[in-house]
Order: structure tokens, then sequence, then C-alpha cells
């Protein structure tokens, strides 16, 4: 062929006659004639080629260009039909022959531009067909069946070594940084092919007036979507996988791109794109182009996404923490995705450490689960979140409608941009949720993130990272200075996945079965250790995973491959599922420890969560008595320089029943005003409602959790440390429920806001007597404590709660109430009489913060302060310094103050004769 007609037609130049195509064909051995049936006549296949390289002028494309989709010329039609012509030559028994064809037309090309036979190298022969190609790649839809045609023809370009790095290079934008050039470049254009429109403000092309369709059609619609998206990440994962296998040179190009390509995306895991109200969202920030993407390295991922392979031993720790100083560094570490030492670690680095670099360069498994990470945290993890913002801001809208339309308002203006609001907003939540559930790429994932979950407990705890052993009791601290060197979003990634499956696909975790072992053993591991995660948040989300793993009895009805009462044997079975409860009590006390507080919003968010749990180990009877043993060891070493775990965990139970009911009842009287005629508006009244709501949950919740637990263990609760706290606080709280006061509390609508008084009096009963209706000592501390609050206690306090119990249908309750009543009344005619006597107590036998009569004083060593042991006790449980001065301060430096304490009891003996 001439140089004038390849400039004529560069596309010709490997394709120099279309009928010796058929002729290659026709002569082989291999195949009969009858057998090759082409999709146009040769007649025309010849004139179309020869129409096309007589029209087409000498045009040679770049991978800086970029084609007009909208407006493709006559001639690039041509030579796009003919493109596709060629394709639909063989069917699929004569594939092998069509590929070898190419694959020797494009050496030829490349021998003779190499020996400088031709002034044209491959590339820029194939640069206009490449072009055309990508053209025709921005305008198929994921409906499109030109889709799969269109992907067999790139798949031909990635068959030999001499294609595949003409169609690599072609594809490498000259700005790596740029996401854009990416998703525009020949690689790049079919991973924006989704059911997600791939530009800003392009409409949605599914799902089109939601609330016209039945959930049964949305479904199907949902489905029918399934089966290409599937398809397109097949074929995209078998292009990249044959680019990764030609050679070492196509290799190393293809994990260029996709290390570059990844790095680009990094705007995408900022606050600011995850912020953004998703309503009123014009702006698609490459959703499609990060899922598929994840959907092509998670099946490139596929042979060490197993727990505990042997391939996931070559994983290399290290990978994230190296950042080259050079290209020629990055070429010998073979490290081709850069950026990852900025991402923050599951610990701290020591300081003064430095990056251990590898004696031998990064393998293909550390690069590829590190990537696959990356991306499911860049596209999954950010759809995720947009996808539950979106529907908390439906929520909201239709909370909004709904009173429109209960004030006549349906036809109005208002009411009409709402309706258009929400069918605008549900295509957008159908789309985002369709993508998101493709069930092949799911169950990828699930299992991905299982066997990752099996790699970090590995490097956590394994003293050899060549073999796996057996995991022990302590869990071996061997690996927490390898830790410093995993970034946190590998574990963010699974606990979103799970709790993505949870929400949207409860029956995909049977994709997984009994390996979700390995999901418990990441908790155990990790959660109540600080040491191995120093996160709080990223600790308080293990805990919600684990309320996934978690099911409740009604859930075992449920008949699947793999039953989920799989789920609740975890619970059972596990080697060390006994180990749950101090873990759990760890991860909710932790939440609150100097140095790792979180926001008050936060801090309710995470414990939520975790109240579900307890309850569910409170009903399994081996963590029930884990639980109870806990709590006599805390009683036991009460007064240890480090407060037991259980003290402190209910402590905390105190402190947060205290504030959030407190909250919640000033809400619903406040609610209460708000609602009477010509008060605030309304914005102000919702502002508060949801307030209200939130408040009301976590406060009931509170208190259940304390109903559950005094049942069983009452002693610790008696204790002096605790006792007079949560007395008042009983006391506070049934004299607002059933007093007088009760009015202030009376809304519209008491389950609009969650608020549940009869509930909350019936457990506030509960527990006065779990702890006050014995015949032992602490019980009747416990009634002392009641009796001798002077704020909220009185005489009439039971009746009045027995009177609401009887309502409610709570007769032996309402007896029990009232023999404990005669019993407090008692405790509270001796408290009288005491007090009388007593009252007139000398300035230095008060407590100073409490103002009581001390019973045993002790001296501070740094203020010289003296104060009642239980006082000073209670304040260590929250923070362990010296009250007056702020100086460290734990209970076994606090010194006993015998001269005053004698003196106290001298001067009581006296009064009370």
């Amino acid at each position: 062929m001439s140089d004038s007609d390849m400039a004529r037609n560069p596309f010709a130049a490997l394709f120099p006659s279309l009928v010796d195509v058929q002729a290659f064909v026709q002569n082989s051995a291999e195949v009969s004639p009858r057998d090759f049936p082409l999709a146009v006549t040769e007649k025309d296949l010849a004139t179309r080629r020869m129409e096309s390289s007589e029209n087409s002028a000498p045009k040679i494309i770049t991978s800086a260009s970029h084609v007009n989709s909208s407006a493709v010329p006559d001639d690039q039609q041509l030579l796009s039909a003919t493109l596709e012509d060629i394709f639909r030559v063989v069917v699929s028994g004569h594939q092998e022959h069509l590929e070898r064809f190419l694959r020797k037309c494009a050496n030829s090309i490349k021998q003779r531009f190499d020996a400088e036979e031709e002034q044209v190298s491959l590339l820029e022969v194939l640069s206009h067909s490449f072009d055309i190609l990508r053209a025709r790649f921005a305008r198929v839809s994921i409906a499109s069946r030109d889709l799969f045609v269109l992907l067999d023809i790139l798949r031909y370009f990635a068959l030999s070594t001499s294609t595949a790095t003409a169609l690599l290079d072609f594809s490498t934008p000259s700005d790596a940084g740029d996401l854009r050039s990416f998703q525009e470049s020949l690689l790049g254009s079919p991973l924006c092919i989704s059911c997600l429109p791939r530009r800003e403000a392009d409409p949605f092309e599914f799902f089109d007036t939601p609330s016209q369709s039945t959930m049964q059609e949305h479904s199907i619609t949902e489905s029918n979507l399934w089966l290409p998206l599937k398809g397109l990440a097949a074929e995209m994962h078998n292009i990249f996988y044959t680019l990764l296998r030609l050679s070492h040179e196509t290799r190393d190009k293809t994990l260029t791109w996709l290390g570059q390509c990844i790095e680009s995306c990094a705007d995408r895991g900022k606050l600011w794109n995850s912020q953004v109200s998703e309503l009123f969202l014009t702006m698609q920030r490459g959703d499609g182009f990060a899922l598929n993407l994840g959907a092509v390295l998670l099946r490139l991922a596929r042979p060490f996404s197993e727990p505990c392979s042997p391939k996931l031993l070559k994983v290399d720790y290290r990978y994230c923490s190296v950042e080259p100083q050079s290209e020629e560094q990055a070429v010998s570490l073979g490290l081709h995705l850069r950026g990852l030492s900025k991402e923050t670690c599951l610990v701290p680095r020591e300081e003064g450490d430095s990056a251990m670099m590898p004696d031998t360069s990064f393998n293909f498994p550390t690069e590829c689960f590190f990537a696959c990470h990356r991306v499911l945290s860049l596209g999954f993890r950010v759809v995720h979140e947009r996808l539950a913002r979106l529907s908390q801001d439906l929520n909201r809208v239709r909370r909004v409608y709904e009173e429109t339309r209960a004030q006549g308002g349906e036809s109005s203006e208002v009411g009409r941009r709402l309706q258009e609001n929400m069918e605008k907003g549900m295509t957008r939540f159908l789309s985002l949720k369709a993508v998101l559930l493709e069930p092949t790429s799911l169950e990828q994932m699930l299992r991905f993130h299982v066997a990752s979950a099996s790699w970090l407990c590995h490097v956590a705890t394994d003293p050899d990272l060549d073999s796996y052993q057996p995991l022990t009791l302590p869990f071996p601290e061997h690996g927490n200075s390898r830790l410093a060197l995993v970034p946190e979003f590998v574990v963010e990634n699974i606990c979103d996945c799970i709790v993505f499956v949870k929400r949207f696909s409860e029956r995909s975790l049977e994709f997984v079965g009994q390996e979700l072992e390995h999901l418990m053993t990441l908790v155990l591991v990790f959660m109540g250790s600080p040491q191995r995660m120093n996160n709080p948040h990223l600790r308080a989300r293990l805990a919600e995973m684990l309320e996934v793993l978690m099911t409740s009895s009604e859930d075992d009805s449920f008949t699947g491959i793999v039953p989920l009462s799989s789920r609740r044997r975890l619970f059972l079975q596990h080697p060390f599922a006994m180990e749950l409860s101090p873990t759990l009590l760890h991860v909710f006390v932790s939440i609150e420890m100097t140095g790792q507080s979180v926001t008050f919003e936060q801090k309710f968010h995470y414990r939520r969560p975790m109240y579900t749990i307890l309850e569910n180990l409170w009903n399994i009877p081996g963590h029930r008595n884990k639980m109870k043993s806990l709590a006599a060891e805390a009683e036991a070493n009460i007064e240890c320089s480090t407060p037991p775990l259980f003290l402190r965990f209910i402590n905390l139970l105190i402190n947060d029943a205290i504030f959030l009911l407190d909250e919640a009842l000033s809400y619903m009287s406040r609610l209460r005003e708000l609602q009477q005629p010509g008060q605030a508006a309304e914005a102000n009244l919702q502002h508060l409602g949801m307030l209200a709501h939130f408040h009301n949950v976590m406060g009931t919740e509170t208190i259940r959790t304390l109903a559950r637990l005094t049942a069983e263990v009452s002693s610790i609760f008696c204790h002096p440390t605790m006792v007079d706290r949560i007395a008042t606080m009983l006391n506070y709280f049934l004299l607002h429920l059933v007093g007088p006061q009760k009015k202030n509390l009376k809304v519209k609508d008491f389950s609009e806001y969650e608020f549940k008084p009869q509930e909350l009096v019936q457990n506030i009963c509960k527990i006065y007597t779990n702890l006050g209706s014995e015949d032992s000592e602490t019980a009747q501390a416990f009634c002392i404590a009641v009796s001798r609050d002077g704020r909220s206690y009185s005489p009439d306090l039971f009746p009045q709660a027995q009177k609401v119990l009887v309502k409610i249908r709570q007769g032996a309750l309402s007896v029990a109430v009232g023999e404990l009543a005669e019993k407090i009344q008692k405790a509270a005619s001796q408290q009288k009489q005491e007090d009388e006597a007593t009252g007139d107590a000398p300035e230095e036998f008060l407590d100073p913060i409490m103002s009581t009569i001390m019973t045993d004083p002790v001296v501070l060593p740094s203020s010289g302060i003296t104060l009642d042991r239980s006082t000073i006790a209670r304040h260590l449980l929250s923070d362990q310094t010296d009250p007056f001065n702020r100086s460290p301060l734990t209970m076994e430096m606090v010194k006993p103050n015998e001269g005053l304490k004698k003196k106290i009891l001298e001067w009581r003996a006296k009064r009370m004769q």
C-alpha cells in the first residue's frame, strides 16, 4: 500500500482489503465457506471501504484530541460503520482466525515502522479508528445492543502487544491529574456507561416518573439493568486482564493507567464532595465511572478474595506508606498508585519512623488489593453515602408535602414543586440503588471484604506474615506497629459494605455464609483495642457492623441456602464469642475517653446500635453470665487505680440517662407551648420535634438497658459510689412523668416524637424494684438513698406511679412498687430523725462538693482537700484528675483521714443518743 493511500485513510493500512478478510477465512482449512455468513455482502463492504477511502481527509487524532459526539462527519460515520462490519464478518467459532489476522497486520506495520520502512507508526495509523470508537462509546447507552459490539471491537485491539500498546498510549491523557481526561479516554469511556448520567446535568435515563409505576415494575427495571451492567464489567475485566498478561510492557502501562486514573479520582473522597444535598444536586462526579472501575478491579482481585488464601499472604502491608521520590524509584519499586502515604492509618506512626522500603518490587496482588480498596472508598462508599443522604432528603420533603396536602395546598405552586422534587429524587434514588445492588459485583465485593478482614487479623496478630497461625487469647500484639502502615479506608470499606447489605439486600449475606466468622474475628480483634485501631469513630463503626451480624429471633424464619440463623450461631459458636461483651463495653466507654472524645450527636449515634447488641447478648445465657462476672469483678475492684470496665460503663449509662431524658422532657414541654395557637413558626416546631424525637429514642433505650441490667446485677448500683446518683435520677424522672408537672408533656401526638411515657414509667419502676425489693444491705442502702433525696422524693411519689401502672395493666408491678414504697417510707422516717439530729454539723464534717456529712473522709494528695471517698470515686470514673487543681489522680493516691473520720463517728453517735 502506498503512503498516499495510508494518509487518505489511516485505517486502511491495517485492513488493506476487506475482501481479504473473507478470503483469509475461506482459505483456512479449518473453516467451511458455508459456515461463514457475512453481515453485509462482499460488494457492499468493498464499496463502503472505497467510498470511505476516497472521501476521508488525512487526519490523525492523538489522545489529546476530543471528538464532538453530537456532530460526526459523514466520512467518520462510514469508517465507523466499516469498523463494525469487520467484526461482524466472523462469528463465534471463527474469532481466532480474525484475531490472528489482525495481529499479523499490526505486527507488520510496527516492524516496518521500526525498520524505518514506514513513516507512520501503528498508533498514528489506529488513532483515527480509536477516536471513532471512543466517540461511539460516548454516545451509547447501557441499554443499547451496540454496546457489546463496541466492546468486542475494543477487545480485539487488546489481543496483541503492538495494538495493545497503541491502545494504552492513546488512552493515557497528557494531564494525568484530570479525571475527565480519563473518563473521555478510549479505555475510560466504556466505564462511564451506566444507568447513572455520565455528564453534568444529564437526565436520568431510567425510572422516569416513578410514582406512576408499581414496585414490581421498578424491580423489573432494576433486574433488566443488572444484566448489561454485569456484562459491561465482565467485558472490561477481560480487556484489562488481557492487557495485564500480554507482556511486561503492556502490564506496566496498564498499571500506570490504573494508578493515575485512581489518583485523579481523589477529590471524590473529600468532605466537600460528600456534604452536598443530594435532592438538589446537579453535578454528577463520575459515579458510574467509579463504580464500574471498582467492579473491574473486584474481578481482578478474585484470585485472592478467599479468607486465609495463600495468595493473600503476598499482599504487602507496607505498600501505602511508600512515596517514591522519583519516577526511577517508583519503577524500581513497581509502585503505580501514588498519594496513599497521605492517608490516615489505623494507628499513629511513632515519631521518627519512616516508611520501610521493600527489598523487592511490589507484586500484583499487593497493588490490586490496595487499588481495589481505594476505588471502593472513592466509588461505592461515596455513592452509598449519597444514597443515604438522598433518602433523608426525600423523607424531609415528603413530610413537608404531606403537611402541604393536609392544608389543602396540593395543587398550589409550592405543592407542585414539592411533588416534582420528590419525583426527581425518587428517580435518582432508584437509579443509585440499582447500580449499587448489581448482584455479581455485590457478591464479589462481599467476598473481597471477608478476605480483607482475614488479612487484617493476620497482619495484626501473626508473628510471621509468611504463614497463618491459629489465633489465641489474649490476642497477640505482634502487628501493632504494622497497623501504622495500613490505611483506615480498608476497615471503612468493610463496614460500609456490610451496613449497606443490611439495609438493602440482607439476603446477600448468604453469598459468604459461614465465612462471616472472619468479620466477627475482625470485630473482636480491633473494636476493643485502641492499640490496634486508634480512631474511636472507626471502632464504633465496627459496632454498627456487629449489629448487622446479630439477628433477632424472628429472623430465624428465613429459609435460604444459608439461613440467617447461621449469623446467630456466630454469637454462640465463634471460638472467641465470650469476648464480645467486654469488647463492646470497652468501645462504649472509649467514646468518652479523654483525647478520644466525639461530638454529642455522634456519640449517641454510635451508641444506638450498641444498645441493640447489648439487648441481644443479654438474652443469650453465656453472654449474660459474662456480663454478670464483669459486674462482680468491678465491684470487687471498685477502688483500683484504673476504674473497672463495668463500673465505667454503668456510670456512663446513668450519665446518658440523666442528660437524654432531661433534654427530652424539656423539648416535649417546649413543643406543647409551640403547639398552642399563635405560637412560633412551623420551622421552629419541626426543629424542636426532631430534637425531641432523637432524645426520646435514646433516652428510652438507655432506661430500657438499665432495667435489663438491674434485674440481675444490682449490688454494684447500690455501692456508695453509685447509689445516690441512680436514686436521685429515678426520683427526678418519675416525679416529672407521674407528678403534677406531667400535664406539661402532653402534645398532640406522642408517637410523632417517639415519646413513650408509659413505657418509661414501667421501666423506671422496674429499676426501683430490682434495686430495692430484696432484704439485703444493698437494697436497704438504695431505699435510704431514695428517701434522702429532698428534691424529688415525697410520700406521694409512688402512689402516683401506681395509678399509671394500673392504667397500663401492670398490676403485679404496681403491688411490688407499693411494698417498696412502704420500705422506703420507713427509711425516710429514719433519715428524717438523723437529719434533725445532725442538722448543725460542723463545716469540717461536710463534703465540700455534696455538702453532706462525710462517712469516709479522704485527703487528695496534691490539693490537700478532704472530701468523702464516694464523692471522689464517682468523680474519677469520668475524669482522673483532682477536681480542685486538675492534677492527675487515682483512687490509690488518696489518703484516708482517720482522725476526722473518728471525730465524725463520735459526734454522730452522741447526736443519735
